[in-house]
């Protein structure tokens, strides 16, 4: 008997917990005088159930709690992402959410329910009874998963004292999350549940409307102080914060406003926010804009480009939690070690920052891990904003007591500063004044050192030389006007070989005022001592390629010697006074200008040697050479010839000139008169440099045209022809009768000294070749021909000389240089051969013959 009992029992309580597992038991609701939650609680009884796919229209319908079997039915939590409790209703599947609940028989006034955020789309069944939705069902398109859902439930719906259904069927949008996602579920009055419902949103208003007071205001303050740039991105900062939080708020769905744009122009506002706080930090504090910075800047307006041309949701989403959200710890990271090092130097401003910043932080973070379905909170930035207003309102607080306590101080002892500060002025003037004399007595006794250095000295008949010189800088000493600058001229005459040369010498040094005049004094005292030198006898017997090379390597080791604190360049010449020929050369200066025919033209064409003080410069020195006529005119000009400041429209931005060919047409204009040309330059625009021209008029003689007589032309011409048919001997005769005539006509000479090298006669081989060579210095065959005689001859000097001479002027003449490296290495100077063969290398690196040449001497 008992054993039966107890098995009875047994059975009974299985069967009793089956039915209470399948039978759901519905929220008993007591009263409604205010709103009863219907959110999930832990432990509940009374659960939301959720179920894949959308209900019938014929099982919504039937639902009807008497015969309800939840086994189906899964309990969620509501509001939260039904993913975490059924992740098999991903991937953008249609749920239905269900919750009984047994209303109160009594219930004064209409109910409402309030169903919290739901994503996407809504379909909302009050005991089958369809009570509301939003959103186009089935859109491939966001429609409404931001919106907060509340319904007006008409009285006929509603089962008072009985069990009720409310069901929602929900088509999510995003695949990671669906349900209500956020905010609240209740069902109460309808009155108070809307007055709930738009009290909230009008207070966010409120809060909005005030940040949008403050974000006018410092926008304000940036257009009455444009420098406080701070107040400008702040000022963007609070606006973007209003329109971002607008767009967030339940009342624009009032306006029926189309919903993807709003979003659009959300996410783009959204990605600003940070980027302007980093910037208000920044220049609030004064920090540099870093290479850094403008790469993150660059990064975040690539996102708002990418947002700007597509309207996909799904990827503003991805981008922004994945990708630009990572980015903003970069930003705050920066924000905080500005902060922390001002906070360290005492600054009261970022203590205040400070304070404002964290409760920003950590209600960005709340309402990040909000939006992302990570908690269940409601959004707070837009109320703890108010925070961060409260400490820069606390900042200018601060500014403008002590801003008043300053004017009242000041309105109190305003004569009495006004006096000390006139004193402290007059002792400054007065110091400046002093410092001032001193700084002119400077100019004048370095203008003094200068001047006797800058001199015309030039005493041939034959060659003029004429200066202009109009330094930059002008000072006042002793009531009497001065200038002083880095340009210089120098000319001279000395005798080399025993011929008469005119020298002159055209410089810039680097730098203004007394540095210039610095290099100017430098290069003035060793140019006027290589010219005592040059006075000597030993110095006299040198050639012109000689003495141009040791005064260019006297004054480069000069400069070098300065570091690069000193650098000049130059326009050095000489002038054979009886020939007109010149030996000259340009380190990095103007080129120089030729004026022959009442024609302008440039002598340069290409920079070979960098100014006088750059290192290894030696290098690639070499000697140009030009055969003057009677009546040309040479101009070489320091670079203050080209520095114009040309005529503008605008006060502020001055534009130079960049025609280096301006300079030719005044030229021409003016005939080459120095003073005309600078009167012409000066209408093109006013002159920003020191400038200084050097004229050198070459006047004559010409070059002697010796004819020969008719009754030698036979001679001449049968001369020629045997000197070509290899009747050397007879030729050799018929020369030296016509020389006995004509002893100094170049071709006649110059084919005798060729004669004589094919008859091996050495000494008079040189001997008429050197004669041809002085009536004809640019001849360069004849020079390499001379110097290949002395080698013949022995005198390994002479040849090493003439070899040099031809090399300084032209060091690409192939032949000359591996003649030139040969002497070398046959005299025992395998250093000057690897010297003079490394340099024609340079030009021409692929040479076989310099490499095997070069091979030999490194052996």
């Amino acid at each position: 008997m008992k054993s039966s009992l107890f098995s009875f029992l047994f059975i009974f309580l299985l069967t009793l917990a089956e039915l209470t597992a399948e039978t759901a038991i519905p929220l008993q609701i007591e009263n409604l005088d205010s709103p009863v939650s219907l959110d999930s609680e832990p432990g509940s009884e009374s659960p939301w159930l959720a179920k894949e796919g959308a209900l019938s229209q014929e099982e919504i319908q039937g639902l009807n709690f008497s015969d309800f079997n939840r086994e189906d039915w899964k309990p969620v939590r509501v509001p939260g992402n039904i993913l975490k409790d059924v992740p098999k209703m991903n991937q953008k599947k249609t749920v239905s959410l269900l919750k009984w609940v047994r209303l109160p028989k009594d219930v004064k006034g209409n109910l409402a329910v309030r169903l919290g955020v739901i994503n996407d789309r809504d379909r909302i069944y009050i005991n089958g009874n369809f009570l509301g939705g939003s959103g186009k069902w089935d859109s491939e398109e966001p429609q409404s998963y931001d919106k907060i859902r509340l319904y007006s439930i008409p009285d006929k719906f509603l089962n008072y004292g009985k069990e009720n259904s409310i069901l929602m069927i929900i088509q999510p949008y995003f695949d990671y999350t669906v349900g209500v996602e956020q905010d609240r579920t209740e069902i109460g009055q309808a009155d108070k549940l809307f007055k709930d419902y738009y009290s909230e949103e009008y207070t966010k208003l409120l809060f909005l409307t005030i940040y949008l007071t403050v974000g006018g205001y410092f926008l304000f303050l940036f257009v009455r102080r444009r420098r406080e740039s701070e107040n400008f991105f702040f000022g963007l900062f609070s606006i973007g914060l209003v329109v971002y939080n607008l767009l967030r708020n339940q009342i624009k769905y009032e306006f029926g406003l189309s919903f993807l744009p709003m979003k659009q122009v959300e996410y783009i506002i959204l990605v600003t926010l940070i980027p302007l706080m980093f910037h208000f930090i920044r220049k609030l504090f004064n920090y540099e804009y870093r290479l850094f910075y403008k790469i993150l800047d660059a990064v975040e307006l690539g996102f708002i480009v990418s947002f700007l041309f597509t309207s996909n949701i799904e990827y503003y989403n991805f981008m922004t939690t994945n990708v630009i959200q990572p980015t903003w710890l970069l930003y705050v990271i920066i924000i905080f070690y500005f902060l922390i090092k001002k906070i360290r130097e005492k600054d009261r401003k970022a203590y205040y920052i400070m304070a404002g910043l964290v409760i920003i932080i950590l209600a960005t973070v709340l309402d990040i891990l909000s939006t992302r379905g990570t908690i269940i909170f409601p959004r707070i930035l837009g109320y703890f904003f108010l925070a961060f207003i409260v400490s820069l309102a606390t900042i200018l607080a601060n500014s403008f007591v002590k801003l008043n306590e300053e004017v009242e101080d000041l309105n109190k002892n305003l004569e009495r500063k006004v006096e000390e500060r006139t004193n402290a002025l007059n002792q400054t003037l007065k110091k400046v004044n002093e410092l001032k004399d001193q700084q002119d007595g400077d100019y004048f006794l370095t203008s003094l050192l200068i001047n006797p250095l800058a001199r015309n000295d030039n005493k041939s008949q034959n060659i003029l030389t004429e200066f202009y010189s109009k330094q930059k800088k002008k000072f006042e000493f002793r009531g009497k006007k001065h200038e002083i600058g880095g340009d210089i001229c120098i000319s001279s005459n000395l005798e080399l070989s025993s011929r008469r040369y005119t020298v002159f010498v055209n410089a810039d040094a680097m730098g203004k005022s007394i540095q210039g005049a610095g290099g100017a004094l430098v290069l003035g005292v060793v140019f006027h001592a290589v010219l005592a030198r040059s006075q000597t006898a030993n110095n006299q017997s040198k050639s012109p390629e000689t003495w141009l090379k040791e005064i260019f390597i006297e004054l480069q080791t000069v400069f070098e010697s300065f570091d690069g604190s000193m650098l000049l360049s130059l326009a050095l010449g000489l002038i054979e006074e009886n020939t007109g020929f010149l030996y000259y050369i340009n380190a990095e200066h103007p080129w120089t200008i030729l004026y022959r025919d009442e024609k302008a033209s440039f002598i340069e064409g290409e920079l070979w040697i960098r100014k006088l003080g750059i290192p290894k410069n030696d290098d690639s020195f070499f000697i140009q050479t030009l055969q003057l006529y009677p009546g040309d005119v040479l101009i070489c000009g320091s670079d203050g010839r080209d520095d114009l400041a040309l005529p503008t429209s605008s006060l502020e931005n001055r534009v130079i000139n960049e025609d280096e060919t301006l300079i030719l047409g005044s030229i021409e204009k003016s005939k080459a008169d120095l003073n005309r040309i600078v009167e012409d330059l000066s209408d093109y625009g006013e002159f920003t440099d020191d400038l200084t021209l050097l004229k050198v008029t070459y006047l004559g003689p010409d070059l002697p045209k010796i004819e020969i007589p008719e009754h030698l032309q036979t001679t001449w011409e049968e001369a020629k022809t045997k000197a070509k048919s290899e009747e050397i001997k007879e030729a050799c005769i018929l020369l030296e009768s016509i020389v006995k005539e004509i002893p100094e006509q170049e071709s006649i000479l110059s084919l005798l000294g060729q004669v004589y090298y094919k008859l091996k006669i050495w000494e008079d081989a040189t001997n008429y070749l050197e004669k041809a060579i002085a009536l004809r210095p640019e001849k360069e065959d004849l020079i390499l021909l001379l110097s290949i005689a002395f080698r013949k001859k022995g005198d390994f000097t002479l040849a090493i000389d003439w070899g040099e001479k031809l090399f300084l002027r032209n060091p690409w003449n192939t032949k000359n240089t591996i003649h030139l490296t040969n002497l070398y290495w046959k005299s025992g100077n395998k250093k000057r051969g690897l010297s003079v063969l490394k340099k024609a290398m340079l030009n021409d690196k692929d040479n076989e013959t310099y490499l095997e040449l070069y091979n030999k001497l490194e052996s």
